[in-house]
């Protein structure tokens, strides 16, 4: 198991000089919207402190980055559109408040698909979010820009925001570790809302320890160490319905198959004949964001008075005009399709529990991802992502090998476990796994 990079740094001053010299050195990934401009005086502080042996908390001096559709006090929150360019924040978000507690530094905010509404991610402000290690082709979205950030080395961690897998699809591309917990409404207090049905925020990091640790102080909870299970006798349903078509990805994720069987795993083929169903839900955002949005709108003095507003300005991506106008002509939230699809929801709830409890399983296995992105737009996903984001069950993914060229494939193990406690101690059992020759 990799070990925890997000501790506390020998000197908090100059470990934010080093994170920004990494950030100047690759403007071509456009993966931050803007640097915050007190954050060395923010680590002065804090060296002040740790000389004085007075810690502020297990992320002391930490610089991470958080998606822009997150609020931070004084600093924009743009969602990376440009009608919203001039909107700050006037409080934290309740995740950033914590991270603050737990003494990190906010470092800068990150590039995201507009709206979060892209499985790539490109806006009007920030352009298009490029991979880090292959110019030309997309760090994967809505979360790529927190994705890009960190797998450039500009932090260590970074908070992105997953409605349909946009934590988990850009951690995949980039070899990241990314958490999608299941869906508390509390904790989206201070973050833009896409769908109130799928949103959640999660850690996206390079290990599962650091996944674990974000994840405990961002949800008020004491951080510990984790505690990777042994694989001997743990058994997995591997959904082959989603391994894709992707010869390249394949190879990459059949070897990591064999890998978690020689460390003991007992891996079940399982069938989802509801599978094909899943997209019908994925139309629960489409109903939902108008009037989530409207009333976040609301609540930002200075913002714009609506989503008809902001489409009037013509200040957003135009790609997503058909969309957005699309979402305005629905005058009720309660149609036929948000009826289905949250009918679906419960339905697929059900299933995935019952089939976890009658073949004994302790989680699901597929491929992140239906294949390996080629160029900067926009990848078909596939469902996979979507298994969590409707279900409500908490999914993450991890690293489980490269393909010949190089290019990351990820894993993703979904829980049908009301905890994320026992996911992630999974998730650490399988990055063992992956990591010993």
């Amino acid at each position: 198991m990799q070990h925890k990079r997000l501790i506390p740094p020998a000197d908090c001053v100059e470990e934010i000089t080093r994170r920004l010299t990494i950030i100047d050195a690759h403007p071509q990934l456009n993966a931050l919207l803007g640097i915050n401009p007190d954050a060395l005086a923010e680590a002065a502080q804090y060296e002040t402190l740790r000389r004085r042996g007075q810690p502020a908390g297990p992320l002391h001096g930490v610089p991470l980055i958080v998606k822009d559709n997150i609020a931070c006090t004084g600093l924009p929150l743009t969602l990376g559109c440009a009608a919203l360019a001039q909107l700050r924040a006037t409080t934290d978000a309740l995740v950033v408040r914590r991270l603050r507690q737990a003494g990190a530094i906010v470092l800068a905010r990150a590039n995201m698909s507009e709206f979060a509404f892209d499985v790539r991610s490109r806006s009007t402000l920030g352009g298009d979010v490029h991979h880090p290690r292959f110019p030309g082709i997309t760090a994967g979205g809505s979360s790529g820009g927190s994705a890009a950030a960190v797998a450039a080395g500009m932090a260590e961690g970074a908070l992105g925001t997953d409605t349909g897998g946009s934590i988990r699809i850009p951690c995949s591309y980039t070899g990241l570790v990314g958490l999608r917990p299941r869906v508390r409404r509390a904790q989206m207090q201070g973050i833009a809302p896409l769908s109130l049905s799928k949103d959640t925020v999660g850690p996206m990091v390079h290990s599962v320890q650091d996944a674990a640790l974000l994840h405990a102080i961002i949800h008020g909870q004491t951080p510990s160490t984790l505690e990777p299970l042994s694989l001997k006798g743990v058994r997995l349903g591997v959904i082959r319905a989603l391994e894709g078509d992707d010869p390249a990805q394949q190879a990459v994720w059949y070897d990591a198959l064999a890998t978690l069987r020689r460390h003991g795993a007992t891996l079940v083929d399982t069938d989802l004949p509801i599978l094909p169903e899943v997209a019908i839900a994925t139309c629960l955002s489409l109903y939902e964001f108008r009037v989530a949005f409207n009333a976040w709108l609301q609540q930002h003095p200075g913002a714009p008075a609506d989503l008809g507003a902001i489409v009037a300005s013509g200040q957003c991506l135009p790609e997503f005009m058909p969309l957005l106008n699309q979402m305005l002509a629905s005058e009720t939230l309660r149609t036929p399709q948000w009826r289905a699809g949250r009918q679906l929801r419960r339905r697929l709830h059900q299933t995935l529990g019952l089939l976890a409890e009658e073949g004994r399983l302790d989680g699901f296995l597929y491929p992140t991802v239906g294949r390996v992105p080629d160029s900067l737009e926009k990848m078909p996903p596939g469902c996979a992502p979507e298994l969590a984001a409707i279900s409500g069950f908490a999914a993450i993914t991890i690293p489980c090998g490269t393909t010949l060229t190089g290019f990351p494939v990820g894993l993703e193990i979904l829980s049908a476990a009301g905890e994320e406690s026992a996911l992630l101690a999974l998730a650490a059992a399988c990055e063992t796994a992956f990591s010993l020759p």
